[in-house]
């Protein structure tokens, strides 16, 4: 991990780079302004990917990757490629050269892999970073729109802008539930026996969170399934809400849904599940016709203790301790946060 890291600080290292590069030397002062705001941008990325690397060089990031040496292997290409660009800047660049080069060094940065690594290293935060990006890119794609002669130079912004929207979408599509938007089954499956391997590892504490919504069944018998729909949506929101920018939340089956809290103590379980009942206690969520529907969930935690160096856990014995609890909080009328299990060490 620390080595994809340091490749993603310096990626956008060298975007920025190229950036304050093409604001000197283009001859449009429009361009000037928009690339300086481009570089500044660049600039947040390296901070952002230099404070993930610092937390990892800490023992505070999991290793979470299946096959690292392929995503390395990506990430040279990619830098190789940059840097190529960043060298080829000419001394003084017309709008022409200085908009391909920047939509040339975009296409580069839209590849997959950065977005994937924003969802699993920050997923309570990963809409706003993607939106950010998107501005970022439509700014640029625009930009060529209004000043760009050559067509081949238009066609590439609109290469770039599609590329970028495709690869959202296919994105969305793998490992989304298209209903509330929350990472899918298929992110508890693939990722949580890494970050339980992390745990044991650095003795580092791990708490998932099961959540329930209340009376699903009596919402659709009543109201509809699009209501019932809705009340899915708003607690999946006030989930989002809730939770720390590093913990992952996602749907877990019809009515249920999980939080994974990394670093997360039974008291901070505790402190997640307080907040989230009282986000979801505070509003009805709005049916169409103005009608008002109370919502309320149940919420059952776990986490795990074990010592550094230790065999890590599995999914199923954390799932089913989580279990435990969110049985009894159900048993005690509902509305409620059940008592954490915690998973001693062996």
């Amino acid at each position: 991990m620390r080595e994809i890291l340091t490749l993603c600080v310096e990626l956008d290292s060298r975007a920025e780079r190229l950036y304050r590069v093409l604001a000197e030397r283009t001859t449009n002062e429009e361009l000037r302004a928009l690339f300086r705001s481009l570089a500044d941008e660049e600039r947040s990325h390296v901070g952002w990917w230099t404070e993930l690397l610092d937390a990892w060089n800490r023992g505070l990031l999991p290793d979470i990757l299946d096959d690292p040496a392929s995503l390395i292997e990506r990430l040279e290409r990619i830098s190789a490629d940059v840097a190529s660009i960043e060298a080829s800047a000419p001394e003084v660049a017309d709008t022409c050269t200085a908009l391909t080069l920047a939509a040339e060094v975009e296409f580069f940065m839209l590849d997959p892999v950065f977005g994937e690594l924003i969802d699993l290293m920050e997923p309570a935060r990963a809409s706003y970073r993607h939106d950010a990006y998107s501005n970022h890119v439509e700014r640029l794609v625009a930009a060529i729109a209004r000043h760009a002669e050559a067509p081949l130079v238009a066609m590439l912004a609109k290469v770039l802008k599609r590329t970028w929207s495709d690869n959202r979408k296919l994105t969305r599509f793998a490992t989304k539930d298209p209903l509330t938007g929350l990472r899918n089954r298929r992110a508890l499956d693939t990722h949580l026996p890494q970050w339980l391997a992390w745990a044991a590892r650095y003795g580092r504490p791990l708490t998932m969170a099961l959540v329930d919504l209340d009376g699903l069944k009596a919402i659709n018998d009543a109201h509809g399934h699009r209501a019932g729909d809705a009340a899915l949506r708003a607690v999946a929101e006030r989930i989002q809400s809730s939770m720390r920018a590093a913990d992952l939340a996602l749907r877990y089956g019809g009515d249920e849904f999980a939080i994974v809290a990394p670093e997360a103590s039974a008291q901070e379980y505790e402190a997640l599940a307080s907040r989230l009942l009282e986000a979801v206690r505070s509003q009805p969520v709005l049916l169409v016709g103005g009608i008002e529907l109370p919502v309320r969930v149940t919420v059952g935690g776990a986490v795990a203790l074990d010592p550094a160096g230790s065999e890590p856990r599995s999914v199923d014995e954390l799932v089913a301790a989580a279990d435990v609890s969110l049985y009894e909080a159900k048993s005690a009328s509902r509305d409620r946060a059940g008592t954490p299990v915690t998973l001693e060490p062996r």
